[in-house]
């Protein structure tokens, strides 16, 4: 197999792309195809300040090293759940932590125990969609600090496997909201900083090839409280279909962020009026972040 740009010894190939690429052309097309999307979804200005939610995970780890050697003024994010079991918690703060240190990126770690005195396992014992919870924390948290920075955008990792499988979803249950708001962009709203995916047309195989070549390793520890995950039965049924028709996925997707906007001022939620507590906007007088780590807390203080 050779590289299809210089003749060399390729390390990886991608069928999607009809492509192999030796090392060398493994990080200019990678860094290429990021650029790309960056400039055509106008995600950030030239050297503009971002702030990338970190989680130890391959995705957002990729997403803060490319940012950050594209010239783009990086600044990480990590919420601290205060997960012990599996040593989940910990694990992933000190892979965060050391990336960080190591390509020079100034690093905000909330840690919620200290912050709020509980933590993800505290709050579980009383609710049964930890899941949804841990959600709703770690977007409000991230929201708050993009904002406090003054960023000219918030960045997660979300890749094409994500946003195709999602969109899937969203399609199957007509889901208006979802799909208005399913594209690479989301610009900044009144309480909301603008948010970004810059690798949303990266597929997962490509992440993977990128992370090892530049020996980025994600934590391996696992959450607890992870399930499987219910958009599963989507992603296997799209993996099938590349498989079978390489370039789907990406095809799918692409076409459609060209409509997308079809979808824009679909009612499918009720109005936002702003939280009595934290001032952000909310579906309810107290939003469900404040009511989860604030009211509860004041309520055991009585």
């Amino acid at each position: 197999m050779k590289c299809t740009v210089c003749g060399k010894p390729a390390i990886v190939k991608f069928p999607a792309h009809n492509s192999a690429f030796c090392e060398e052309h493994l990080d200019a097309f990678f860094l290429r195809q990021v650029s790309k999307t960056i400039e055509k979804y106008k995600m950030l200005p030239p050297k503009g300040r971002v702030v990338v939610a970190i989680s130890g995970g391959k995705d957002s780890l990729v997403t803060a090293y490319v940012l950050k050697r594209l010239g783009y003024e990086v600044l990480g994010f990590f919420v601290d759940l205060g997960i012990t079991q599996n040593d989940f918690s910990p694990r992933s703060r000190e892979v965060v932590e050391n990336f960080c240190k190591e390509h020079d990126i100034p690093l905000e770690v909330v840690d919620l125990k200290k912050k709020y005195g509980k933590g993800i396992p505290e709050v579980a014992k009383r609710q049964d969609r930890i899941c949804a919870i841990c959600g709703v924390t770690k977007r409000h948290l991230m929201n708050e600090y993009a904002l406090s920075v003054n960023a000219h955008a918030l960045a997660t990792g979300h890749t094409l496997d994500d946003m195709a499988k999602l969109l899937l979803a969203n399609l199957m249950r007509w889901d208006l909201h979802h799909l208005a708001k399913g594209v690479p962009t989301l610009p900044a709203e009144p309480g909301f900083a603008k948010k970004i995916k810059p690798l949303a047309f990266q597929s997962e195989d490509e992440i993977i090839a990128f992370a090892k070549l530049h020996n980025i390793k994600p934590v391996e520890a696992k959450c607890p409280y992870g399930r499987e995950a219910k958009y599963n039965r989507y992603q296997e049924a799209l993996d099938m279909l590349e498989e079978k028709s390489p370039g789907i996925k990406r095809s799918f997707y692409k076409n459609y962020t060209k409509y997308a906007y079809l979808f824009e001022g679909t009612q499918a939620r009720p109005p936002k009026v702003n939280c009595e507590i934290c001032g952000f906007p909310s579906v309810s007088p107290i939003c469900t972040f404040c009511r989860t780590w604030v009211v509860e807390n004041e309520k055991k203080n009585e």
